[in-house]
């Protein structure tokens, strides 16, 4: 497997891909690969913040979904 990357990788001329597969590997080999040490701490805080929200918060009924779309319906 291993030098069937190889042999993929060194056919790939596009440096934008190469950059994105070193970036992919570097953060894969981490021992630590832990999402929050990438994350700026304006990112981290609207994760935490996003996390901590009701699951429920951005939800409606079905009567109330129902009654607007009878309402768009309508128009």
């Amino acid at each position: 497997m291993q030098q069937q990357l190889i042999n993929q990788i060194s056919t790939v001329n596009d440096e934008d891909i190469l950059r994105m597969l070193g970036e992919e590997l570097s953060f894969s080999l981490q021992s630590h690969a832990d999402l929050a040490s990438v994350l700026s701490n304006d990112d981290l805080q609207e994760l935490t913040m996003l996390a901590s929200e009701p699951l429920d918060k951005d939800t409606m009924s079905l009567s109330e979904f129902d009654k607007i779309m009878e309402q768009w319906r309508m128009k």
